[in-house]
């Protein structure tokens, strides 16, 4: 099951991060800068069985109406890269903060967000 991860461009560096952490875990990854369709994307592989990861960023561009056109599923994780909370829209989703983490501590976050590794043998950096 691969895991669509969308980000703003200015958030590149947390999404590649991200992407090595969770290939190293033996997940599938496909990275998605937002762009306007960014909520249709994201609703697209929630109608199947992929998870899906939205980096949310004071960077982010989007407004309240496309935080509204993002499907609320169970697939959907929404990680905070900034203090406070995400878009009115994602509050009843499952939501985390990696703000103010360690390297180790965001670690354990993502991997708790996401169901843990894939590959129970894999080592995550």
């Amino acid at each position: 099951m691969p895991i669509l991860l969308s980000y703003a461009t200015s958030d590149a560096p947390w999404a590649q991060w991200i992407n090595r952490s969770l290939q190293a875990a033996g997940h599938v990854v496909e990275m998605q800068p937002a762009g306007v369709d960014f909520a249709d994307r994201i609703g697209a592989a929630l109608s199947g069985p992929d998870l899906v990861v939205i980096l949310v960023s004071r960077e982010h561009r989007a407004s309240d109406s496309d935080w509204a056109e993002v499907p609320l599923a169970p697939g959907l994780v929404a990680l905070l890269l900034d203090s406070g909370s995400p878009p009115a829209a994602l509050r009843a989703t499952n939501w985390k903060s990696l703000y103010d983490l360690d390297e180790e501590e965001a670690l354990e976050v993502l991997m708790v967000a996401v169901g843990g590794p894939r590959n129970p043998f894999s080592r995550t950096p």
